[in-house]
């Protein structure tokens, strides 16, 4: 009988922490945004966001996309959209007791709105529903605004891995946030 109820306990527990994120309107800097799970239909959208924001570099494939979305782990893949175009977007996937924010891009036009900010906090709130305690990233050492973002919402630097962007050989700083101090 205990067998039976750690299945049924495991089982739920995968249920509730890759349930659908209900799509909703939110309130950013006095506009009006739509945000949403991601689903298969968007990578078009999320690839032609990389190319703007990244210079026509795409640090994910479709394909690096589609193995996200289709994971077992619980992850969180959202967009945001301004009049029904998609303007940004955040990923994370749960590994142990760390969040790790896997991707997030906002259109150059629409950053410094809050929007990203806003999108770090859905990840936050996601982490404390599945009992985390730490959530980290990696950003360019060169990407000052974006550390900046993330240290105002209480991340801090971690490490430096050295030319950890495969395309320009850039390193990337690593910031954790610690769940307990926030």
């Amino acid at each position: 009988m205990l067998k039976k109820f750690n299945l049924f306990h495991s089982l739920l527990g995968i249920f509730f922490k890759n349930r659908p994120y209900d799509e909703r309107t939110v309130e950013i800097s006095n506009e009006s945004y739509s945000v949403r799970a991601i689903v298969l239909d968007d990578i078009k959208d999320l690839l032609s966001i990389e190319r703007e924001v990244y210079a026509g570099e795409l640090p994910w494939t479709k394909t690096a996309f589609l193995m996200e979305l289709q994971a077992a782990e619980p992850h969180l893949y959202l967009l945001i959209q301004k009049d029904e175009k998609t303007i940004g977007f955040v990923g994370c996937r749960i590994f142990d007791k760390d969040a790790h924010i896997t991707n997030v891009a906002v259109l150059t036009q629409n950053q410094g709105k809050g929007i990203g900010s806003f999108l770090i906090r859905e990840v936050i709130q996601f982490a404390r529903a599945n009992n985390c305690e730490t959530i980290s990233l990696e950003v360019r050492i060169s990407n000052k605004n974006a550390q900046r973002v993330y240290r105002q919402l209480g991340f801090a630097s971690s490490t430096i891995k050295p030319a950890y962007y495969t395309e320009n050989k850039e390193d990337a700083l690593e910031m954790i946030l610690h769940l307990k101090e926030v």
